[in-house]
């Protein structure tokens, strides 16, 4: 499937579709997008179980859209809610629109109501061994932390400003102020970011035009929230949730396999809740990739 459509593009982007209703769904983050990319990019087109349309005008690979339309709009979009979490690890403010821009575009709606963003531009290959993909509310914390104590000390992982120093911070920013341009059009309605410690996080809010309203936090390799980021949501009114996914979701190598010759630049998550029952209706991925410049005419 993915020869057919990138022999012409340096840049595709591909949707799984909704993954719920099949075995890829409710598995860790990284497997998730994995299979599911493997399920877009290579099944038999003749397999009735599986609707890829390929669209060459804009070099797109959709799986199930008609099917993730109607789940979409078997409710009134007011009964809905739309999340979604970008992630990022290069510096790239196109990669961003290109994001906010795909999913609006593929799930056909006006506004989603909250982006996350998870930037890790240090992340490496070892650190993708994922864990599950579900995202939270905030939990008491464990009996015991890893270094044996509680509060500040309880991660064993260094924080996201030491690893990523000023630039990152930097970096982030910009990145942030790109989203605020869609929050600033009605287009998102809330934004959040994913595992800053709480200097950071104070950072970024202070810059921030529209600061963000939801912090996530990744408990995969500790037990506690580090007390001063609780303090922070709490006295800023930020919603604090949990979550397992890799900085990394899917290594170089791993992407190569599945389309040869083409570079992930982004991936995105989105989640569909039905808001008065609370039910998880739809869930996919969406990944923009492209060929290094030199590979673009081959």
């Amino acid at each position: 499937m993915i020869p057919s459509i990138t022999k012409n593009y340096q840049n595709v982007v591909i949707s799984t579709g909704n993954i719920i209703n099949n075995e890829v769904g409710q598995r860790k983050s990284n497997e998730e997008l994995y299979d599911g990319l493997k399920i877009t990019l290579h099944s038999d087109p003749n397999a009735e179980r599986v609707v890829v349309d390929i669209d060459e005008l804009h070099g797109r690979v959709l799986c199930a859209t008609q099917e993730l339309n109607n789940k979409l709009t078997e409710n009134g979009r007011n009964e809905i809610s739309i999340g979604a979490k970008i992630f990022l690890n290069k510096s790239s403010k196109e990669c961003v629109q290109q994001a906010v821009d795909a999913l609006l575009n593929i799930l056909n709606v006006t506004h989603v109501d909250n982006v996350v963003l998870a930037y890790h531009p240090n992340a490496s290959a070892s650190v993708a061994s994922a864990t599950s993909a579900a995202t939270t509310p905030i939990k008491t914390p464990c009996s015991e932390s890893p270094s044996g104590s509680s509060g500040n000390s309880g991660t064993s992982t260094i924080s996201w400003g030491k690893l990523n120093g000023e630039k990152g911070l930097a970096e982030l920013k910009l990145l942030y102020k790109t989203l605020e341009g869609y929050a600033a059009k009605h287009q998102i309605n809330q934004l959040g970011v994913a595992d800053l410690d709480a200097t950071t996080l104070e950072a970024l809010y202070k810059s921030a035009k529209v600061p963000p309203t939801i912090a996530q936090v990744n408990l995969s390799n500790c037990c506690v929230v580090p007390t001063d980021l609780q303090e922070f949501c709490r006295d800023h009114e930020l919603v604090l949730n949990t979550h397992s996914d890799p900085e990394l979701l899917l290594p170089e190598e791993q992407f190569a396999g599945l389309a040869p010759g083409y570079k992930i630049d982004w991936s995105l998550r989105y989640q569909v809740h039905v808001r008065c029952r609370g039910v998880l209706t739809a869930k996919g991925y969406i990944v923009g990739a492209s060929k290094p410049v030199g590979l673009a005419k081959n």
